[in-house]
């Protein structure tokens, strides 16, 4: 059996930087395969160290129409009751508006569609960013990464969260030449195909990261913006500052929304006009994926023709 009390002095392991995701798939596998980890920085903090576990799921980049949880554990006691921790991972990427609200908006609907009895909102980052970050004050549990590193002993995860606060205040995501130059086809096929239709944010050349899932912004006016979300298999007409009007929206464009079979959705601080489009992988060759971009970008042409005819107070 594996002595924690084990040193290694002469392991030596660096990394040229340290993301998000790498954090997120590091608490991933503490959560899934330490249960002190998870008694002492889930289970205890939520008044559950008592509990027996029977199950436990995690998963990662949980998204609905609410937002995404970076991770979400379930666990189900003996007794079977089945407690939810979603989790924000953050090192030092600015907070999104109303981000916590939206994770307990997301653990509220579960409970009521019975997908968990009771959920608890976590955000994980370095003490200096929960102890500065407005956003992050307001989730209801704060668990730090230099807290986290006292509790390690293998020196892999030791390194990897070493990297990780070190980094806080300059990371950057690595960047890929080969998304970079899919991102400068996307404006060539934009300028082929829409020639004088969208005002697509960014420029070519722009140095890109390597995430396969990459959102495209479409600026139309003040009011009104455009986003192909590839990851998530839809594109967004989004009414800026209208989540609150959902009701309202919908009663003053009902005909519109029947007759065209509209999709409403609201998204952080904007009500959404969403049609569901191909997923992108911005990692793949260009040309396995055109056809995928041509469908979002006719579903955005056809979105962006509804400006002039929604109702808007």
């Amino acid at each position: 059996m594996y002595d924690k009390t084990i040193n290694h002095p002469n392991v030596i392991i660096t990394f040229e930087s340290i993301t998000e995701r790498d954090m997120d798939l590091l608490l991933m596998r503490k959560l899934s395969g330490d249960q002190d980890f998870l008694h002492q920085f889930f289970l205890s903090e939520t008044n559950h160290a008592d509990c027996v576990l029977d199950s436990l799921t995690v998963a990662h980049s949980v998204v609905t129409e609410d937002g995404e949880s970076d991770i979400e554990v379930v666990i189900t006691t003996d007794d079977q009751r089945r407690i939810a921790f979603l989790i924000e991972d953050k090192i030092d990427a600015p907070a999104m508006d109303e981000q916590a609200a939206r994770y307990a908006i997301r653990g509220n609907k579960a409970v009521a569609d019975g997908k968990y009895d009771e959920f608890h909102v976590f955000i994980v980052a370095p003490e200096k960013y929960l102890e500065t970050n407005s956003e992050a004050a307001k989730y209801p549990h704060r668990v730090s990464y230099e807290s986290i590193k006292e509790s390690l002993t293998d020196p892999f995860d030791i390194a990897v969260i070493e990297k990780a606060l070190k980094g806080y205040g300059g990371v950057t995501m690595p960047r890929n030449q080969q998304v970079t130059e899919f991102w400068d086809k996307i404006y060539d096929l934009a300028d082929e195909y829409y020639p004088g239709v969208f005002k697509i944010q960014g420029k070519r050349g722009l140095a890109r990261s390597g995430n396969p899932g990459q959102w495209i912004t479409i600026d139309c006016n003040n009011q009104f913006v455009i986003n192909i979300k590839s990851d998530r298999g839809y594109t967004d007409l989004e009414v800026k500052n209208y989540a609150d009007k959902f009701e309202t929206f919908c009663k003053d464009n009902r005909d519109l929304i029947d007759n065209r079979k509209l999709f409403i959705r609201t998204a952080s601080k904007s009500l959404a006009i969403r049609e569901y489009t191909p997923q992108v992988d911005f990692t793949m060759p260009f040309e396995t994926q055109e056809l995928a971009l041509r469908s979002c970008f006719d579903a955005a042409k056809e979105l962006q023709a509804l400006i002039p005819i929604v109702k808007i107070r």
